[in-house]
């Protein structure tokens, strides 16, 4: 089964699930290649403007959004996608095996997509969590604890 059969086959609430969890890859890919470029700067000794504490976690909470609901997106498309198979069936009253794949095919490509996003989502942020407390550490003279 294509792409496009999976998409025509998908319910209006899945493609828009859809598209917000390929918007969140755009966000994520955004904040990590910033936040990345950001972190680099501000271990400069020269650049001392973006030691702030508000600088270093911007964009933050952002990612903690995204690891968070992605994942729950991802299993509500499930759901949509499981619901949309088994519905179409029961209307038409007839066990199709091609509905059913693509209400299934549906499901899985929602869930792989939640995770995907999510789970570096929830790296990303705790990576650059760490990286703010050391650069914070360093700047005020102190050792970071390690662990």
């Amino acid at each position: 089964m294509s792409a496009i059969e999976v998409w025509s086959a998908m319910g209006y609430a899945a493609r828009v699930i859809l598209f917000v969890l390929v918007a969140y890859a755009s966000l994520l890919f955004f904040i990590v290649v910033e936040r990345f470029v950001a972190y680099r700067r501000a271990e400069r000794p020269a650049e001392k403007a973006l030691s702030a504490r508000g600088q270093l976690q911007r964009h933050m909470h952002t990612l903690a959004a995204i690891k968070v609901t992605a994942p729950m997106l991802g299993l509500l498309g499930t759901l949509l996608g499981l619901i949309n198979a088994f519905a179409g069936m029961a209307i038409n009253g007839v066990l199709d095996l091609r509905a059913l794949g693509a209400g299934m095919s549906e499901a899985l490509l929602m869930t792989v997509l939640g995770l995907v996003i999510g789970l570096p989502a929830w790296w990303a942020h705790a990576f650059f969590a760490a990286w703010t407390e050391r650069i914070l550490a360093q700047r005020e003279g102190v050792r970071p604890a390690v662990g």
